[in-house]
């Protein structure tokens, strides 16, 4: 007889032991996955998330496990974001039933936009395509080691700071609006918090900003910034983003050089991987970063309640 419910305390013990092994297996199946976590840390925080975490028994064991948390994004408005810890179960059936229950839920509470980070593998993303996700956003990962490209005459490179401000916005529209065109078509999103997103990224110490000018007009940039604690992702990561050139500029080495010295920069720090994501449906990029050697661990499925 199937039973989901609500998570208790006596259940936490079998759900970190889930987790425990579905993120060794993760890693069998992805080496730049990292295994290692604290189960007393994971244990303790299952503690406070009974309201919000939902269990799944079948014949008297257990066969899955959910947590959501619910976030009021300013990009997406209020969503379910489900991360590699948050789920964990037997087969399609299972996880269907945890989502039948706490979907109900989440909608209930006005969250119709659901979001998970589950490892890029059939063995994982099948269920979930099942119920009508789709894959929206890939991470990848890799070791750092010595870029040697350089930028070719007529570019340089700088960091920039808060004064910048500006520049980075304006050539953040234009990752944007490459961003809108096919086959990715990312269009409508709110770009409400992009300044007070940009003003925190850039008043962080520990947050680089590259910026790449030709005949002193800036041209190209990108962002480097330590990863935060993450689930799958080793120490000493830092995460890569916001990397843009312009249209006329493209073909000509700028990307691979302005992205070599980042991340050169950061094994200078002291850090061994770097992270980054990109859209499923660019190509393009896709194409680009498996090409410099970063190779995909997680992807992030999303689904809108409504849309069939």
């Amino acid at each position: 007889m199937d039973d989901v419910r609500k998570l208790r305390t006596d259940d936490i013990d079998r759900v970190v032991a889930r987790v425990a092994t579905q993120l060794a297996t993760d890693a069998s199946l992805k080496r730049l996955v990292n295994p290692k976590f604290s189960q007393d840390h994971f244990h303790t925080a299952l503690a406070s998330a009974t309201s919000s975490t939902w269990v799944h028994y079948r014949e008297g064991q257990l066969v899955g496990h959910l947590y959501g948390a619910l976030l009021d994004n300013p990009t997406y408005g209020t969503s379910v974001w489900i991360g590699p810890d948050g789920v964990s179960f037997d087969d399609g059936d299972a996880l269907a039933a945890l989502y039948a229950v706490a979907g109900e839920e989440w909608i209930a509470k006005g969250a119709t936009e659901h979001f998970v980070w589950t490892l890029d593998d059939p063995t994982t993303t099948s269920a979930w395509l099942d119920l009508g996700f789709a894959k929206m956003h890939t991470r990848g990962a890799m070791q750092l080691h010595d870029g040697h490209h350089a930028l070719v005459d007529g570019y340089t490179l700088r960091l920039g700071t808060i004064d910048d401000l500006e520049l980075a916005i304006k050539l953040d529209d234009e990752l944007d609006r490459a961003q809108s065109q096919g086959p990715s078509f990312s269009r409508g999103l709110s770009k409400s918090s992009q300044r007070d997103d940009w003003i925190e990224t850039l008043s962080d110490p520990d947050t680089r900003h590259f910026i790449v000018e030709a005949e002193g007009v800036a041209i190209g940039q990108c962002v480097t910034f330590p990863l935060p604690d993450q689930r799958g992702s080793f120490d000493g990561t830092i995460h890569l983003s916001a990397v843009v050139v312009l249209d006329r500029h493209r073909n000509k080495g700028v990307a691979r050089a302005m992205v070599d010295a980042a991340l050169n920069d950061a094994r200078e720090r002291g850090f061994v991987y770097a992270q980054t994501n990109w859209r499923i449906t660019n190509r393009q990029a896709a194409q680009y970063w498996t090409g410099y050697g970063f190779i995909t661990t997680y992807v992030r499925l999303h689904r809108t309640i409504g849309i069939y």
